[in-house]
């Protein structure tokens, strides 16, 4: 049988794209994956077709929640017809597009879901601010509600 994995870290990652950062009181919502494209951990959800269903960001549609990470998903996403766990009050790690600061309001952009601070053209999650700061592009903290 040949090996399944031949290389190790020494050290695993600070933080994964839809992790529940702290143990800090939460609200987790689940709703059922619509798209075919699924929807990736620590991504934008918005209202899909029926009430029960969610699909990834798209222009108009309601915000729904994060998605929270699932190391039960074969795929690394959660797939179409899957129970999604989106999270609508806490902290979750995410991946800002740009610079953010501690405070900062919280924007996505519609047609891709992209996190930034950044409000031309872009669609606020209300009550949302970023609660860690970034140099650039990279991981920080999102706190919800």
């Amino acid at each position: 049988m040949p090996a399944v994995q031949t290389t190790y870290s020494a050290t695993h990652a600070r933080w994964v794209e839809g992790m529940n950062l702290n143990m800090e009181p939460s609200v987790v919502v689940t709703r059922l994956a619509e798209d075919a494209e699924g929807i990736g951990f620590g991504k934008v959800g918005v209202q899909g077709t029926a009430d029960n269903q969610v699909v990834d960001s798209e222009a108009t549609v309601k915000f729904v929640g994060i998605a929270v990470l699932d190391p039960t998903q074969p795929t690394g996403k959660y797939e179409q017809y899957s129970n999604v766990a989106l999270m609508k009050k806490g902290v979750i790690v995410v991946q800002a597009s740009v610079a953010v600061a501690v405070g900062d309001p919280v924007y996505y952009v519609p047609a891709t879901g992209v996190l930034t601070n950044v409000s031309t053209s872009n669609t606020q999650i209300v009550g949302a601010q970023w609660d860690t700061s970034t140099s650039g592009a990279g991981l920080a903290a999102l706190r919800l509600g």
